[in-house]
């Protein structure tokens, strides 16, 4: 479903190998998706409660998630000052609504349920 790939030299590695950084040229490395075999329908992503998790079969996990139900925050339109900066469309994110009041959790449920 999804390898490593260094973002410098494309070279690729297994997902399971625990490497950080590029054993040919030492960049940093990327998850990539094969994305045509996830056979899973918008309408079951839309049905499921908004959270990190809801897009579960992109993340690179296999356990049950560790999760205290980050994400979902809301998207505030702030119209005045979009109106001042001359923008018709400007948003900011609540991300004080996760549980610890940061945007880190969405990082940390990935990374402690790997």
């Amino acid at each position: 479903m999804y390898h490593l790939a260094c973002v410098n030299c494309g070279a690729t590695y297994p997902a399971d190998e625990i490497i950080y950084n590029c054993k040919k040229c030492g960049h940093l490395l990327a998850v990539r998706y094969s994305l045509d075999s996830i056979s899973i329908k918008r309408e079951t992503w839309d049905s499921r409660p908004l959270s990190v998790w809801r897009y579960k079969e992109l993340l690179p996990v296999t356990i049950p998630p560790v999760t205290l139900q980050e994400g979902g925050t809301p998207l505030y339109h702030l119209e005045r000052l979009g109106k001042e900066m001359g923008l018709k469309h400007l948003y900011a994110k609540h991300e004080g609504m996760n549980p610890s009041g940061s945007f880190k959790d969405r990082g940390m449920t990935v990374g402690v349920s790997m």
